[in-house]
């Protein structure tokens, strides 16, 4: 699945992504509580709460981090017991939160080794070029240290690095953390052309208005349970935001 220049789809698309009755513990505590969601191809969906909620846990457990109970289908397919490196390969990308991207590397290293994950070797160069056209910062900075970055840069290139991996779903954890607001715009931009293009993106956000706003469902969390599903017409409701965080 390719995204061409003006955000189209090409090629196969998977269905997207399932989960089912997820339970997540730290040391016997109950940090996911059952949640259920889909996440479709070509869907943005939001996971928004306050801290502690489950939102990370959520992901990582999706991407066999840690430990967790209950179903996670991708594409149709059980990814029970799948270390991270093999999820990668069934079609999952995680931008994680904080970027964590190889500060003593390029920009362009920081991509190759997105790349090992592919499923197909040889759209390589073209999913290069997509994603250096999408960012061109990436394409301007190549040879820079990833570590001497902006923050806002730092994260084109995380979420760069993510899609070399040829994912169906890509999932983001507070995509916009700690960015000035032209970089939140860009990156949202960006993640607006993904979706767009067919893979279907899950993100966690801190920025509950924003993430209601732009994603086509986003669902609240609270102690591990999902407490209210939310619309795009939903973000500028303050009552249902107070709620939303507040009950």
């Amino acid at each position: 699945m390719s995204i061409g220049d003006n955000g189209s789809a090409r090629g196969s698309i998977g269905s997207g992504l399932v989960v089912e009755n997820l339970h997540v513990a730290y040391g016997g505590v109950p940090a996911v509580r059952g949640i259920s969601l889909e996440v479709k191809a070509g869907e943005a969906v939001g996971l928004i709460g306050p801290n502690g909620a489950g939102k990370s846990s959520t992901l990582l457990a999706i991407m066999g981090a840690i430990g967790r109970t209950g179903r996670v289908l991708v594409d149709g397919r059980d990814i029970a017991g799948l270390p991270p490196e093999k999820v990668v390969r069934t079609g999952v990308a995680l931008v994680p939160e904080g970027r964590h991207v190889f500060a003593e590397l390029t920009v362009a290293d920081n991509l190759r080794l997105g790349a090992v994950g592919r499923r197909d070797r040889s759209g390589y160069a073209e999913a290069l070029e997509q994603i250096l056209t999408m960012f061109p910062i990436l394409r301007d900075f190549g040879h820079r240290q990833a570590g001497l970055l902006s923050g806002g840069q730092q994260q084109q290139l995380a979420i760069g690095r993510a899609l070399m991996s040829d994912p169906d779903i890509l999932m983001l954890d507070e995509p916009s953390l700690g960015l000035s607001p032209t970089a939140v715009d860009t990156v949202f931009e960006a993640l607006d052309l993904i979706r767009g293009a067919g893979k279907a993106v899950l993100v966690v956000e801190q920025r509950a208005e924003f993430t209601i706003a732009f994603c086509d469902r986003t669902f609240v969390l609270h102690d591990g349970e999902i407490t209210l599903t939310l619309k795009p017409e939903d973000a500028e409701k303050v009552d249902v935001l107070t709620k939303a965080y507040f009950g």
